[in-house]
């Protein structure tokens, strides 16, 4: 069953710059996407499209079936969590209540102000820190975590919003190898598990090649591949198009992340 679905969206800016060409893409429920491209081929836009952060400037965006409104844009973030490179936790603020956040969509106005939960989140809170594993960190102030720890940190308080789907934006970027691994495995879990659609956006090939179920390549602005693993690692010269600049040279991460992916 279909789950996102864009209709020819299209993405230009004020200044006139095309970050995302008129696209037409249907992801399907527990799907593990990859979006993978270099860096400035359009992958965070088209995540931020997903989750209302960007309005389309042409095109539709549907998020299980309903279009993706200003009117109902609160609505339908409660369904779309929203990983980032750089874990936008409350630093000062303890574990548990920056995964509390994650409740927020589902407490009025004036509750969110006053940071007041009821025992029923402070459960599902603590269900989503045994998780990710993070249960003995649950009183440690969130700047005291290691960047692999605060990155599942931001991944329980997603799945404390209890998301139909899970948007990750370069969500290894900043980590280490083995952290790395860590919470693309945890993202992969997640999803099989869990039963929820994970869409995450990545420029590193080895990655996308060792977990993606399906990749869509991207570069500037254009999807240039969608496919499976399988079928982009017997394709260079579509690997080659995914990594090109403008100027028609390969992107210099290109040779590396080849290497790495073999």
């Amino acid at each position: 069953m279909s789950l996102i679905q864009l209709y020819q969206v299209r993405k230009q800016y004020e200044n006139g710059f095309l970050a995302l060409h008129p696209t037409t893409i249907t992801i399907n429920s527990g799907e593990f996407t990859v979006i993978l491209g270099p860096s400035g081929a359009g992958k965070s836009t088209l995540l931020r499209l997903l989750n209302g952060l960007e309005t389309p400037s042409e095109g539709k965006v549907f998020i299980a079936e309903r279009q993706l409104t200003a009117e109902n844009r609160r609505q339908i973030r409660a369904r779309v969590g929203m990983v980032f490179q750089q874990f936008n936790l409350v630093s000062r603020l303890n574990v548990m209540t920056n995964v509390l956040t994650g409740r927020l969509y589902h407490r009025s106005w004036w509750e969110s102000l006053l940071y007041l939960f009821p025992k029923t989140d402070y459960e599902i809170a603590c269900w989503a820190l045994e998780r990710v594993n993070l249960t003995n960190f649950a009183w440690n102030r969130a700047n005291k975590l290691s960047g692999g720890q605060q990155q599942r940190v931001a991944i329980a308080r997603v799945l404390a919003q209890q998301p139909a789907v899970i948007l990750a934006d370069e969500p290894v970027a900043s980590l280490d190898p083995v952290s790395t691994d860590e919470i693309m495995k945890l993202l992969l879990e997640i999803c099989k598990k869990d039963g929820v659609t994970v869409v995450a956006s990545l420029h590193q090939v080895g990655l996308a090649m060792q977990y993606a179920e399906r990749i869509i390549g991207i570069n500037q602005g254009r999807i240039v591949f969608d496919g499976t693993a399988c079928e982009l690692f017997h394709q260079q010269d579509i690997l080659e198009t995914i990594y090109r600049k403008p100027d028609g040279s390969l992107d210099e991460k290109f040779n590396i992340e080849m290497a790495l992916a073999k």
